[in-house]
């Protein structure tokens, strides 16, 4: 029996701040915190998830916080570019736009990708978030890749935008989930056969430059494409290697729908050559983790149980969570983690 994933379960980046993360994906992308816990690997750490009022798997993206205990970043080949997610149509991307400037982000955009629009913005440590229109990879065009030129963000025209939005969070912004996530490539040969032979994902789109020797766009997924399933690579075969730190991502997350089906992702990875953890208990959900030719840090991750396991669905992300393992040092971790205030 074929192995199919089921699209993105959450993408994990690096903060510097906790506080600054919430208030900044609550009260300015309005997500919802919908766990707060440590790093399970290093209770010292908060990791903090962000998504819909449930937590579902494909609206998911989570942070550890390790202060400034690590370097910052470096985007470069074999880290990822930028995360996207999904917000309803054009009108809600211009409300976005309108206001993310009212709150003194700077954002690039509207662009047209071809299959949807799409704006870029970046988190309090330099991580590049877009909010693209519903819309598949097929068709999808990318050749000038404004979001590598960041620098240039204050001397691009602001777009024209309708003063008849209204300036304040409408219900229609509420982002949608995971849209897609885009990495930087030296691999693409690698990369495609790892992905479509292995991973069982399509070649979706391939974006073609307008001028010779500028980068190409690959894109695996679903479905032809299908929102919440892509993962893209800007193929750059001179590119500088990266370097992961606060202001990137750590690694991606695929789902699977249960436990049974990611032991035979596992069994198939090993007998691939893949090396791949063994099965590790998250209390939320199981994972395994391995690497893909780029360098990238994957993981496969079950649906189930969820984050109502041990909080009800309306005071999820309100008080610190740990694991049955963790509860007996409870008052040691929590007096070394630094409280979070709200978003105001």
């Amino acid at each position: 029996m074929d192995l199919h994933l089921k699209g993105l379960h959450h993408i994990t980046a690096i903060t510097s701040d906790a506080g600054k993360a919430v208030r900044f994906y609550t009260g300015i992308l309005g997500l919802r915190l919908v766990k707060k816990t440590v790093n399970f690997d290093d209770p010292t750490a908060y990791h903090l998830y962000f998504g819909d009022e449930e937590g579902k798997p494909g609206t998911l993206l989570t942070f550890f916080d390790w202060g400034t205990s690590i370097n910052t970043g470096r985007l470069g080949a074999g880290v990822t570019q930028h995360l996207a997610f999904t917000t309803k149509d054009e009108q809600s991307l211009r409300k976005w736009r309108k206001w993310l400037e009212q709150n003194e982000v700077p954002a690039l955009g509207p662009f047209d990708r071809g299959s949807f629009t799409s704006i870029y913005l970046r988190d309090p440590d330099g991580l590049i978030i877009e909010i693209a229109t519903r819309g598949r990879g097929k068709g999808y065009d990318d050749s000038t890749y404004p979001e590598s030129s960041l620098s240039d963000w204050n001397k691009r025209p602001r777009s024209d935008l309708s003063k008849q939005i209204d300036p304040g969070f409408s219900s229609d912004m509420q982002l949608q989930g995971l849209h897609h996530v885009t990495a930087l490539s030296r691999e693409s040969t690698r990369s495609r056969e790892f992905y479509t032979g292995l991973l069982n994902l399509y070649d979706v789109e391939r974006a073609r430059p307008e001028k010779l020797g500028e980068a190409v766009q690959y894109i695996y997924g679903l479905e032809k494409g299908a929102q919440g399933t892509m993962i893209g690579f800007i193929d750059k075969p001179e590119e500088d290697r990266g370097s992961v730190g606060i202001g990137t991502v750590h690694h991606i997350a695929f789902a699977v729908e249960d436990q049974d089906e990611q032991l035979r992702w596992r069994r198939k990875l090993l007998s691939s050559g893949i090396d791949v953890t063994q099965v590790l208990f998250r209390k939320y959900f199981r994972s395994i983790y391995f690497r893909e030719p780029n360098g990238l840090l994957l993981e496969i991750a079950t649906v189930p149980p969820g984050f109502m396991v041990d909080e009800a669905k309306e005071r999820l992300g309100d008080s610190l969570s740990l694991p049955e393992w963790l509860e007996s040092q409870r008052s040691i971790i929590e007096a070394n983690l630094k409280p979070i205030s709200p978003a105001v």
